[in-house]
């Protein structure tokens, strides 16, 4: 994301001058996934809006380093284990944790880089009670919308918890209120005051649900040129998206329980699959409805970007990184 391109080099480097402090070198076997994870890339989204937020309300984001690195360890914490709960082979384009090591490993290792995130807090003078209330508080939501996600996932598609309301329930708690809770730490250490800090921790509530329909959009209709993985991953593997969601909510009977039986299977030639089922949303409209929702959600987030006591230039970066979502193909 060009719009944070600048905070990408200064994070990077001082995260990987802590990794090579020798704090963390013994014992290897725990150390090394640690460093792993930590070290291979990812945009830095969250610990670089962090500094932003924090630049918004003062003349520099040196003082939020601490905090930024503190949230982008505790994200990669949820990656150890979403990954090995997911069973995913890659992260990133290279083995995951459990992939490369084992389980075992992944599970202490993905522990050790929590208290590394709390270590890193520490570092935060004055702001760190309320910090640590912030992070406990997004750690044990994260939490709940994974349960919320696991919960979706073996629910059949008839199921009253297969909803709307349940899944943006669950896309806030799992991916917004982090982005949020970077925001509302950045403007804390910023000097903000408690009501644009709120407004801050809104803001990225709102962006956070629209990149995740974002891309549940990009995944069934995006250019895989330009979204940079096969399109129509969902559809393979039977993901109750928002899409999907959408669509079984048609008051077309025939059209309903065709769409439960193509995605209850993994039977269908994937691109007879997909085709029926893309088919299917068109007719429901679904594309256009999620469009609207995302639309929606930037809209009421830039309402409150307005509402921010500060002078306008001093809100142009935010503003930047939110047209650049609302318009990204990848």
């Amino acid at each position: 994301m060009k719009s944070l391109e600048n905070y990408w080099k200064y994070i990077n480097d001082a995260l990987n001058q802590k990794l090579q402090a020798g704090d963390f070198d013994e014992p290897k076997g725990l150390y090394e996934p640690c460093k792993y994870i930590l070290q291979n890339g990812g945009k830095r989204v969250r610990a670089s809006l962090v500094l932003l937020a924090s630049k918004m309300f003062s003349n520099s984001y040196e003082q939020a380093l601490p905090v930024a690195l503190a949230f982008e360890t505790f994200h990669n914490f949820t990656l150890i284990h979403d990954d090995i709960m997911d069973k995913a082979p890659l992260r990133r384009g290279i083995p995951t944790v459990h992939t490369k090591w084992d389980e075992n490993t992944a599970i202490l290792s993905g522990d050790a880089v929590m208290i590394i995130a709390y270590k890193f807090f520490e570092e935060s003078g004055k702001y760190v009670p309320q910090l640590f209330r912030l992070l406990n508080k997004t750690a044990l939501e994260v939490c709940e919308g994974q349960q919320y996600d696991v919960d979706l996932e073996v629910a059949n598609l008839q199921d009253p918890i297969v909803s709307e309301e349940t899944y943006l329930r669950m896309i806030e708690l799992k991916t917004s209120v982090l982005i949020a809770a970077c925001l509302k730490a950045g403007a804390i250490v910023g000097g903000a005051s408690d009501n644009d800090a709120d407004k801050l921790y809104e803001i990225g509530k709102m962006i956070g649900i629209a990149f995740q329909l974002q891309d549940d959009v990009l995944d069934t209709f995006g250019n895989e040129a330009t979204f940079g993985k096969k399109i129509g991953g969902d559809i393979r593997v039977n993901k109750k998206t928002y899409l999907l969601i959408k669509a079984l909510q048609t008051p077309q009977s025939t059209d309903k329980e065709q769409l439960i039986k193509l995605m209850s299977s993994t039977e269908f030639d994937e691109k007879t699959k997909y085709d029926h089922v893309v088919a299917l949303y068109n007719k429901a409209h679904v594309k256009e409805q999620s469009i609207e929702k995302i639309e929606e959600y930037f809209q009421q987030a830039m309402r409150l970007v307005d509402e921010i006591q500060l002078p306008d230039e001093r809100k142009g970066e935010l503003i930047a990184f939110m047209n650049e979502l609302v318009n990204r193909n990848y």
